[in-house]
């Protein structure tokens, strides 16, 4: 496990990634990052330091330096071209920074034969001179995951890729009635559909930490495939904060109250997770066999030893 307690899962750390997406070097965005996940920018500090052991800004500072780390050794720009896009004001404000994290002014290092461009990072995270983004490259040891983490990451690791298969599907197929051949949940459509599966899937993530804060849901959110695989990353990022703090603080036992509820109702912090991960597993399952029934399935089962071997 990382020294701070932090760095989470893989799964998580990808749902960042997309999260942050092509404005990651930009200074700006942090307001609009914590939006997305219905968190003010404080409580996501937070957030992306206990799941990437940094802070959005130093890992910001990190990759620009990366980047043009990259750019010296890879480029005839000039340094003070460099220094600009890396978020610096002036050059020697760059060449000091640079010297702290390589240990060489940036002119020595563009001497330097292959030059290592990657700083320490414990969430392995990295600046990727082809894709020209950020993404994780595979680390030694990682976090100490229980049976609760591999839940939740096993879900919206089997849910994106359902919403990654759906792509292969027409309108028409993701909103056709199917016909499971059990017993409808009481919650659920009375005629569902693979888009009402899949959303539910999505939905459950976003109600619950709302709950949990005494907010409600708004109405009207994205059902299409893309505006699906968008919320599902803000919503597994707080809905695994939402038991990462249950499971550390010991709430488990401890009661809210779902204002959204007629009327309201009460419920353990324990509970509602027990809840939402069984629920989950039930609708994997149908929307497993809805895809098969509409021919884009060559998921197997969803199993979680499938998931585990995936992050090897």
């Amino acid at each position: 496990m990382d020294p701070h307690g932090a760095v989470r899962g893989h799964e998580r750390i990808q749902a960042l990634l997309r999260l942050i997406g092509d404005r990651w070097a930009d200074d700006e965005a942090e307001s609009d990052w914590a939006g997305q996940v219905h968190l003010s920018r404080y409580h996501f500090q937070r957030v992306f330091l206990q799941h990437l052991g940094e802070t959005p800004g130093d890992l910001r500072r990190r990759l620009r330096l990366e980047r043009a780390a990259y750019e010296l050794s890879a480029t005839p720009q000039a340094v003070t071209t460099l220094a600009l896009a890396a978020g610096f004001e002036s050059l020697e404000g760059f060449s000091r920074a640079f010297r702290n994290a390589y240990g060489l002014s940036p002119s020595h290092y563009r001497r330097i034969p292959f030059p290592r461009f990657h700083l320490p990072g414990l969430s392995g995270i990295h600046y990727d001179r082809v894709a020209r983004q950020p993404r994780q490259f595979a680390q030694q040891g990682g976090y100490a995951m229980d049976l609760m983490d591999r839940l939740i990451d096993h879900d919206v690791w089997l849910t994106r890729r359902m919403l990654e298969r759906a792509g292969q599907l027409t309108d028409q197929q993701l909103d056709r009635p199917f016909d499971s051949g059990q017993d409808r949940l009481p919650f659920e459509a009375a005629e569902p559909t693979l888009r009402a599966t899949l959303a539910r899937l999505v939905e459950t993530k976003e109600v619950w930490p709302l709950a949990v804060r005494g907010q409600l849901m708004p109405e009207g959110g994205d059902t299409s495939r893309a505006g699906l695989l968008r919320r599902l990353d803000a919503a597994f990022i707080e809905f695994a904060q939402v038991a990462r703090q249950v499971r550390e603080e010991n709430h488990w036992g401890e009661s809210f109250v779902d204002a959204a509820c007629s009327p309201p109702e009460s419920f353990t912090y324990g509970g509602m997770l027990a809840h939402v991960i069984t629920f989950s597993a039930f609708r994997r399952g149908t929307a497993l066999k809805m895809l098969e029934g509409l021919g884009a399935n060559g998921l197997g089962f969803g199993d979680p030893i499938a998931w585990e071997r995936s992050r090897v």
